[in-house]
């Protein structure tokens, strides 16, 4: 059983974005080991229960939070060794953004994801790039149909949020997706892979959480300044794990709606070379 861990990231008015870590069966301890040697460079063991209640990856960059006070060489050097985990074990980190201000312009977008909320959609196209990535796994023998492989099914793990219409809709997302009994004759399943339950997690306990937190942000922050010449520092994280970046690119959705996703470089000379 594959570990999918998604979280959000949204600049209102800009970009909104659902990104997802992979974790396949057996890498989970690495990335944990990793995990420690990170919180290290951070805090003592004493401190960690005191001052750390919730990860957010905007705090650890620009050191606000719970990591006020904590030097920049010491925070970046955390987000190195933690990002280390997916570059060295090849995690993919697959995503789905939003170009808010196209979507509050389009009233059949708006008609078509039922809400103004620009996570939702985001939320759905990552769902579908972590189904996509389980189904690449193995052949497709028949044309439009999916070739079922039990060892590459995977359970979803999504950050809590304090949001409960946010969080309703997410779970209904999901359920519109992922059939309740897929192998009955009416079932509209398109995440044959998932299990039949999504979670949700608390960031300061969930190693995988709080990569996926990152993984989003520094993806949102490289999407908003690709651009733009702002050198931050983000660059440097972005790189670490852009060789196991996906944009998911789910069908129908993606030919109809493509004006309302965003997508970074690769994916788009991708696209271009089909």
């Amino acid at each position: 059983m594959h570990l999918a861990y998604l979280d959000d990231s949204q600049l209102q008015g800009s970009v909104a974005i659902f990104g997802a870590v992979v974790i396949p069966h057996g890498q989970f301890g690495w990335a944990e080991r990793l995990h420690s040697i990170a919180v290290e460079q951070l805090f003592s063991a004493d401190e960690i229960e005191e001052k750390f209640q919730e990860f957010h990856a905007r705090d650890l960059f620009k050191g606000e939070g719970a990591f006020q006070g904590i030097e920049q060489s010491k925070r970046f050097d955390a987000i190195r060794i933690l990002l280390m985990a997916m570059r060295d074990h090849e995690l993919p980190f697959i995503y789905g953004a939003v170009d808010e201000k196209k979507l509050a312009q389009s009233a059949l977008a708006q008609d078509l994801f039922e809400t103004a909320d620009p996570l939702v959609p985001a939320f759905k196209l990552c769902l579908l790039g972590v189904e996509g990535w389980a189904q690449a796994h193995h052949a497709q023998n028949i044309p439009g149909t999916v070739k079922l492989d039990y060892s590459d099914q995977y359970l979803l793990i999504v950050d809590e949020t304090k949001n409960a219409e946010l969080k309703k809709r997410l779970r209904g997302s999901f359920r519109l997706l992922r059939a309740a009994r897929p192998y009955t004759g009416k079932a509209q399943n398109r995440l044959w892979h998932s299990h039949d339950a999504m979670y949700f997690g608390d960031s300061r306990d969930s190693v995988g959480i709080q990569l996926a937190d990152l993984c989003t942000y520094f993806m949102q922050r490289h999407l908003l300044h690709r651009d733009i010449d702002i050198q931050d520092g983000s660059d440097e994280f972005y790189a670490m794990f852009s060789a196991q970046i996906v944009c998911t690119k789910p069908e129908l959705e993606w030919t109809k709606y493509r004006q309302l996703f965003l997508a970074h470089e690769g994916a788009v000379a991708n696209e271009k070379g089909k």
